[in-house]
């Protein structure tokens, strides 16, 4: 146990004023409850903002879907099924030329539109 009053840190610490913001890049799971060209629709335990954008990683059969999406409404589930009260639809912001083939794929589609 130190003595109190000796500093032992090797600079000092200076407090700031309030206001500050911290923002942390982490996973988030959700469920894909519907997927289009344009966009999806996403369940959460998280809540979501309008305006959040995310990178959106899904297993597509056996390739790997990672698109971004921005998030364009938000509702709450009243009935919580399977413990996921949020629902979120999305638009993907971006996404390759394979990403598209992709996705036309699954969607059953013969050509990129």
């Amino acid at each position: 146990m130190k003595p109190p009053g000796i500093e032992r840190r090797r600079t000092p610490r200076v407090q700031l004023l309030d206001g500050h913001t911290l923002s942390l890049n982490a996973s988030v799971p959700v469920r894909v409850l519907d997927i289009s060209r344009s966009g999806v629709s996403i369940g959460s335990k998280t809540e979501l903002a309008v305006g959040d954008r995310a990178e959106l990683r899904a297993a597509v059969g056996t390739e790997s879907l990672s698109v971004v999406i921005e998030v364009k409404h938000v509702s709450i589930d009243t009935t919580v099924r399977c413990g996921i009260p949020y629902r979120a639809g999305a638009t993907f912001v971006s996404r390759s030329v394979e990403q598209q083939l992709l996705l036309e794929r699954v969607l059953g589609a013969e050509e990129m539109t």
